[in-house]
Formats: structure tokens, C-alpha cells, sequence
């Protein structure tokens, strides 16, 4: 029954939202697609006042359509607001669209994966764990710059991490890679004029990958070390 309330109230807002503006997300979509960040700025702005709200809106929905990237729209905020500016909207509107996205997804599934896992003895470890030490674990996926945010999102909401903890978790750890997506946005459209700052970035960005590659893989090495070492015995 909750999951069907669930369905109810998402497709209800989406019909609502589609009402009252029927071309504005085919004509959001047009710019996001193209990655046109400029574009989609000038449209954002003929909402004057609006705009705002509107840029919020959207990054709610980017959330769940999971395969855009929010770099697009936090570069749009940029040109709109400012670099301050667009940080502090990006990262409301990535909490927001979080928050939405989490309390869909466990109204509408959890129940249903908590009969399924309870028949794995493999999933229920998983489960505990993700209670247990939720708060770390969604922590360090959040602070990767280019992980799929609504992905995550939907993990996590299946799994018994508390509110509370993913909560803290998705506000501090979004922070970061919000920053990061808004200058590289930003400077994307005024490259020329802030070429050194977007490699820098860019550079920091792939060095935090090459980092987590490098302890990835020096980890099953030392597991890998590990066992000849015990079959050697």
C-alpha cells in the first residue's frame, strides 16, 4: 500500500509540474543533452525572479533521471549567480534532489528488499553493516567528484542507514565535488579566461582517481600476497 501511495505523489507531481509548464522540460532537456551550459543559463534567467526556484527544481529532477550530469546545471548556476552563488544553490539543490530520491525509494522499496535480502545470509551481512557504518561509507561515496549521485541515493535508501546518518553524510560530503563541478562548469564556458584554474581542477580531479586506483589495487596485491603466502605454508 505505501508503495503505491509513493507512485501516487511522484507521478502526481510530475503531472503537476508538467501542467503547469508543458515545454519547459523539453526545452531543459534540449540544453542539458547538448551540454550547452550557456544556453541553459539564458533560458534559466528568462524565469527572472523564478529562476531560482526553477534551478532547484531541476536539479530534484536530474536526480532521479540519474544519467545527466549536474556539472551542466551547477555550471549554468555559475553563470547565473557567481561562483559563491552557484555553490551554495548546487549544493542545496543536490541535498534537496537527495532527500526526495531517499524518501521515494524507501517508502517504495525497502520493504520489498528487506523480505529479499532476509533470505541471503550474504545480503543480511551487507544490510547490518550498512546500519552500523552507514554514515562512513556513504561519507567517502559523496565526496567522490563523478560518482552517480541518484545511484547512490537509491543504495543507500534500501539499505537501514538511519536518516540521521545519511542525512550528515550527503550535507558534508556533497560539498566538495559541488565545488568542484561549478568551477569546472564555469570555467568550461570562459575556458579562455580561466584555463589555468579548469586544468588545475581537472588535474586534482584525475589525481584523486589515480589515488583511489593506486590504494585499490594496492590493496588486492597485499590480499593476493596474502594467500600465496598462506599456501606456501
Amino acid at each position: 500500500m505505501s508503495r503505491f501511495w509513493g507512485w501516487s505523489a511522484v507521478l502526481g507531481l510530475c503531472a503537476m509540474v508538467y501542467w503547469w509548464q508543458p515545454e519547459f522540460f523539453a526545452t531543459a532537456y534540449h540544453f542539458i543533452e547538448r551540454g550547452d551550459i550557456a544556453g541553459l543559463a539564458a533560458f534559466l534567467r528568462s524565469f527572472g525572479g523564478w529562476s531560482i526556484g526553477i534551478t532547484l527544481l531541476l536539479f530534484i529532477v536530474m536526480t532521479f533521471t540519474i544519467v545527466f550530469p549536474f556539472m551542466i546545471l551547477s555550471g549554468a548556476a555559475a553563470i547565473m549567480y557567481g561562483i559563491l552563488g552557484a555553490v551554495l544553490i548546487s549544493w542545496l539543490g543536490e541535498v534537496l534532489g537527495a532527500l526526495v530520491m531517499f524518501f521515494f525509494a524507501r517508502v517504495c522499496f525497502r520493504k520489498l528488499v528487506a523480505k529479499w535480502i532476509g533470505g541471503s545470509p550474504y545480503w543480511k551481512q551487507v544490510d547490518d553493516y550498512s546500519a552500523a557504518n552507514g554514515f562512513k561509507a556513504l561519507l567517502i561515496a559523496r565526496l567522490l567528484p563523478l560518482a552517480p549521485s541518484g545511484i547512490i541515493t537509491a543504495v543507500a535508501a534500501i539499505s537501514r542507514i538511519s536518516f540521521r546518518d545519511f542525512f550528515l553524510a550527503t550535507l558534508l560530503g556533497k560539498f566538495p565535488p559541488v565545488v568542484f563541478k561549478v568551477l569546472i562548469g564555469h570555467d568550461l564556458v570562459y575556458a579562455s579566461e580561466n584555463m589555468t584554474r579548469l586544468i588545475s581542477v581537472v588535474a586534482v580531479v584525475i589525481l584523486i582517481y589515480l589515488w583511489l586506483w593506486w590504494r585499490k589495487r594496492k590493496k588486492r596485491l597485499a590480499i593476493e600476497a596474502g594467500k600465496r603466502g598462506c599456501d606456501g605454508e
